[in-house]
């Protein structure tokens, strides 16, 4: 009866506690590209997803993951193609421009199902001109390869690109 009592608490205390509070600034962890009406597999057989990143002194590097939800294998090379969008949607003026920091040489990967690989995507927060509006990118835009279907990809964090309107992207690791 006294184990049933102190259960009986705990859980009433439990019932009452306060749902955990989000420290400002910090956003959930949690894969944001997917939505309801998405598929789980799009095609051609690839999800594609960004994780939250890293930064240090104005430098920043978020990686993008390809895994290959299909039933067959999936070959990919070289740099994904990535268009950057605004908050609307709307295409960003960004180059897109291959990585200084990783210079891997592209070659094929081969993905079985189940299986992923990354490439980096690494950018300044640097403003030159005062005059000209720093860039955040909300949402990217992602083909695995040249001519592949592209897909929609909603990163963690927003990419604070400064206003130098670059983008530096690695092959397919």
């Amino acid at each position: 009866m006294r184990n049933l009592l102190v259960l009986a608490a705990v859980a009433g205390l439990a019932a009452c506690a306060r749902p955990a509070q989000v420290p400002e600034g910090v956003r959930p962890t949690a894969a944001a590209s997917a939505s309801p009406q998405e598929p789980a597999c799009p095609a051609p057989g690839v999800r594609i997803e960004a994780d939250r990143g890293d930064a240090a002194l104005g430098y920043r590097e978020m990686s993008l993951h390809i895994t290959n939800c299909g039933a067959g294998p999936v070959q990919v090379q070289g740099r994904p193609e990535i268009a950057v969008l605004g908050r609307d949607r709307e295409t960003l003026d960004v180059a897109v421009v291959p990585s200084v920091h990783h210079t891997e040489p592209a070659h094929p990967v081969s993905l079985a199902p189940g299986q992923s690989t990354t490439a980096v995507m690494s950018w300044r927060n640097t403003v030159t001109d005062s005059d000209v509006a720093p860039v955040s990118g909300v949402y990217l835009q992602v083909a695995p390869a040249p001519g592949a279907p592209w897909q929609l990809v909603r990163p963690p964090a927003p990419l604070d690109l400064g206003n130098t309107g670059r983008l530096e992207v690695s092959v397919w690791l």
